[in-house]
């Protein structure tokens, strides 16, 4: 090579090392998949921090929904399914199979008070897990896919005790006065889960009813009759759940004894049946109960009356100066009933306060209307609840003129509540047996 051709080729080279712009593309070209790759990899990281958030809300969307049907008394199937719709609705991806729900939890962290909420039905825990499949990600690590599991804690807390319930869902005047009504609750609340805009009224003259508040799940149309604690009636409130709608209703079959419904009212005046008997479910069945005498029920036992004439409404009651009296016992009622106690008639029960029938003195059927009305001029008393849960059944209810001893109660549930006359109620139910009527119940995330 000659001095000027290698002359040339130097200053040529020389031109070629101090072109920045041609190294800098070449330190790109290299530099590209890492930078690439550092974009790809960021993005999916973050994408899982959303998810985990997204589930995260989808967990405490669904165990508040959970709550509020167990607050409402529905079953936790019930409760199951409202937290999958509103997890699903919320953006939740993981399908029903991977939510689960605790009521009451068993596998529960602590509170955020420091609580333990294992064992408590006042809390339900939902659990739920998403799965995201890789992408970037998979060259670098082992599996196809990301869990994305979470869990939240809803308690159910707060409430105002009621003694008065009615359950219908949408009746006008679900719990209503009649005639110069005078009511006193003492401490306690009336409740009633109609969607009514007059869920609750006032409809006698003169009239006066005085309790804690009144709440319903419609509204309520009342007007000087009720003087408040509260500020103000509770419209649109949150259902209120029957406490005793887990308590089975009886079937031929779980009695331990059974007779003609003549049996009930023989032995002469007063009638005794089940006399000799204790701890017993003693059956009758028939469809004429109408008797004129008093009747003493045997202590400690649970009576089940069967009307046996589906087409028939069966009546039960007294005429005359009579009374239907007993001591830690259950009336139930199964069938189509009319229970008439007024005029000079009266009722006395006490009810067990312990065993599946605890709590409730007059129990009407859960699949029949079952009509009672106890409001004559009543000497007797009831201890514990009349409870007729059938939406088509009326309580009518006047309260006793004998004093309660201490911890004993009367609650009153019905498909709807009259009241006429006057009546007490107390909830000091510390001896009584019953379980809580609790109205307004609030729902929070502890966990």
């Amino acid at each position: 090579m000659t001095a000027l051709k290698l002359k040339s080729f130097l200053k040529l080279g020389a031109k070629f090392r101090d072109d920045l712009y041609g190294g800098a593309a070449i330190v790109m070209a290299a530099m590209a998949p890492v930078i690439i790759g550092g974009l790809a990899y960021g993005a999916e990281v973050g994408g899982w921090e959303l998810t985990k958030r997204q589930v995260q809300n989808a967990a405490d969307v669904a165990a508040y929904a959970a709550a509020t049907q167990v607050r409402s008394g529905e079953t936790n199937d019930v409760a199951e399914t409202a937290a999958e719709t509103v997890a699903a609705a919320s953006g939740y991806a993981g399908g029903a199979d991977n939510l689960d729900i605790e009521r009451p939890p068993s596998s529960a962290p602590t509170a955020a008070d420091g609580t333990d909420p294992n064992g408590d039905s006042s809390y339900v825990y939902v659990t739920l897990t998403e799965t995201k499949p890789r992408t970037f990600t998979k060259f670098f690590a082992s599996g196809d896919a990301v869990s994305f599991p979470s869990a939240a804690l809803a308690k159910i807390e707060s409430g105002r005790p009621a003694c008065v319930l009615a359950l219908h869902p949408s009746a006008s005047g679900a719990v209503s006065t009649g005639g110069s009504t005078n009511v006193e609750l003492a401490g306690c609340d009336i409740a009633a889960n109609s969607i009514s805009s007059t869920a609750i009224t006032a409809t006698g003259n003169g009239s006066n009813v005085e309790a804690d508040c009144i709440s319903a799940v419609g509204n309520v149309s009342v007007n000087s009759t009720y003087n408040l604690d509260c500020p103000a009636p509770i419209a649109n409130g949150p259902k209120t759940a029957d406490p005793y709608a887990n308590v089975p209703m009886p079937t031929a079959s779980d009695c331990n004894l059974t007779y003609a419904s003549t049996q009930f009212t023989q032995n002469g005046n007063p009638s005794t049946p089940g006399s000799g008997q204790t701890g017993k479910m003693l059956c009758y069945s028939g469809a004429a109960w109408n008797f004129n005498r008093t009747v003493n029920l045997a202590s400690n036992n649970t009576y089940v009356l069967f009307n046996t004439h589906a087409s028939q409404t069966a009546t039960f009651g007294t005429s005359g100066n009579r009374t239907v009296n007993g001591t830690n016992v259950s009336v139930i009622l199964i069938g189509k009933w009319n229970v008439s106690f007024n005029g000079n008639t009266a009722i006395s029960l006490t009810a067990p306060t312990t065993g599946t029938y605890k709590g409730l003195a007059l129990v009407g059927d859960r699949a029949n209307a079952v009509d009672i009305d106890i409001s004559g001029n009543n000497a007797g008393k009831i201890v514990g609840a009349v409870y007729s849960p059938h939406a088509g059944s009326d309580v009518t209810y006047t309260g006793s003129s004998t004093a309660y001893s201490s911890g004993q109660c009367t609650q009153v549930i019905g498909g709807t509540v009259t009241f006429w006359g006057n009546a007490d109620f107390s909830t000091n139910c510390s001896n009584s047996g019953t379980t809580a009527i609790m109205a307004g119940q609030s729902i929070k995330i502890v966990g």
